[in-house]
């Protein structure tokens, strides 16, 4: 009686030992890292003809008050969600330039690479060395930087933070005025405040 009870505990010990260390290896940021490189090694298309569109959120700016504002944008219904949110950041990038309601993204920003670790964090890899100097004040920066937070956080439950590269790099800013943090938070969002503006 006594020896099957110690080979059940010492089975337990050894089930809770290995699922430790399984859990402790998947969250450890080498094994995200590794994750973030087989995404960044994909050359495959984000979507395929018959996927079918979805409607997202974007954060503009309206253009006679200055105000924030929500608009839509659509994107496609891919398999993966990488996929999508990879669509949901170049929508905001390629977003409107022109009109009552504009994305202030600078002309010559593109995106370098996108990645999403499984820890929830999303992390967007901006090129600045088209874009012409100047071309953003500390406002359009900051609602720059806020409408990445959103197009991500508002459109998509699994991402839980935001990180912001420049050409590959932490930076102190992305054009020398918002301050750019390790991760940028992604808040709760209300379904008002993702109502988009007609």
């Amino acid at each position: 009686m006594k020896q099957a009870w110690l080979v059940k505990f010492i089975g337990t010990l050894t089930v809770l030992a290995v699922t430790g260390w399984v859990v402790w290896k998947w969250r450890s940021p080498a094994t995200a890292e590794k994750v973030i490189l087989v995404s960044k090694a994909s050359n495959a298309p984000l979507y395929e003809a018959h996927d079918k569109p979805a409607t997202i959120v974007l954060k503009a700016v309206e253009m006679e008050s200055g105000r924030p504002a929500n608009i839509t944008a659509t994107i496609r219904q891919s398999k993966s969600r990488y996929n999508q949110m990879k669509q949901a950041v170049l929508a905001f990038l390629r977003g409107p330039k022109t009109g009552k309601f504009q994305v202030p993204v600078p002309e010559g920003m593109e995106l370098n690479e996108f990645y999403f670790t499984p820890l929830g964090v999303a992390v967007v890899d901006l090129s600045v060395n088209q874009a012409k100097a100047g071309s953003l004040g500390f406002y359009e920066e900051t609602l720059l930087i806020k409408g990445l937070i959103e197009v991500l956080s508002r459109n998509f439950f699994e991402v839980k933070q935001v990180k912001v590269l420049v050409d590959g790099q932490d930076a102190p800013t992305l054009m020398g005025h918002y301050a750019l943090g390790t991760n940028e938070s992604s808040g709760p969002v209300s379904a008002a405040e993702n109502a988009p503006v007609n």
